[in-house]
């Protein structure tokens, strides 16, 4: 299986100070598809410098391995690593963030979305990824789940949310100094940048402001664990964009761990 861009070999693995694991799965979705995510954006990370400009930062200095995919029906790894998952529908958070949770390992939720994400239900199935962030509510506290980008809910979820959770449209006032998740689901962005997603919503972000909303939060708080979602590669045009952004955001996340890391040393 090829790896990302700049990991370090199997032989280095004990060196990590960040892992990467892909989660195959989309049976949760309504269009197929976002299951290939992990092994396109893994591609596309390799169309990619592993030096930062900005940052003036080779990442493969800093320390990362790719464990390759995960079995989200059967989650065993330690919690004290900063990780990246990249999915997958957006239904795998909910698995995610309960095998932090239960283990004390984080407190609330960061969600970068355009869809609420907050039905009771859809087509029957209550772990759509159309219900994820109602089950992660239910599951941490209604008090603990953040929703920043939304621009798309039924009026149901929007009047049910509307004074439970904390929602900004496209950045946070305050980020929560708890120790968070933070999940990203790529449709946040312009459908014009990120077309290969299941559904597109019209307005969204540019990816230099996710990127900076991104960099914030790992900045301001203490992001445990983080994911991105909802790729989909049959959906994406012939130069395969979204898995370009994707991984762009992974190696964004990686410079973000890392400045929060040694800021603090």
């Amino acid at each position: 299986m090829e790896k990302f861009a700049g990991s370090l070999r199997d032989t280095d693995r004990a060196n990590a100070k960040y892992e990467l694991m892909g989660v195959p799965f989309d049976d949760n979705a309504t269009l197929k598809g976002a299951r290939e995510a992990p092994n396109a954006i893994r591609h596309a990370s390799h169309r990619l410098e592993t030096f930062l400009w900005r940052d003036k930062l080779e990442l493969s200095d800093l320390l990362y391995y790719d464990s390759g995919d995960l079995d989200i029906s059967h989650l065993d790894f330690d919690t004290d690593r900063r990780r990246i998952f990249f999915g997958g529908d957006h239904s795998i958070t909910y698995p995610l963030f309960k095998y932090y949770f239960e283990r004390q390992a984080l407190t609330k939720m960061v969600v970068i979305d355009a869809h609420a994400d907050f039905r009771d239900t859809y087509l029957n199935n209550r772990y759509s990824n159309a219900c994820v962030m109602r089950r992660v509510a239910e599951l941490a506290g209604f008090e603990n789940v953040i929703e920043v980008g939304i621009r798309s809910a039924s009026w149901d979820e929007y009047e049910f949310m509307k004074d439970r959770i904390s929602i900004y449209d496209e950045d946070i006032d305050e980020i929560p100094h708890d120790k968070l998740y933070l999940s990203i689901d790529i449709d946040v962005l312009d459908p014009g940048i990120a077309p290969g997603v299941e559904d597109p919503e019209p307005c969204g972000l540019s990816l230099a402001a996710l990127i900076a909303l991104v960099r914030r939060i790992i900045s301001e708080g203490d992001v445990i664990a983080c994911d991105i979602v909802e790729v989909n590669p049959s959906l994406d045009v012939k130069n395969g964009i979204t898995s370009i952004n994707a991984a762009r955001l992974v190696f964004e996340i990686l410079a973000a761990y890392w400045h929060s890391d040694t800021s603090s040393e």
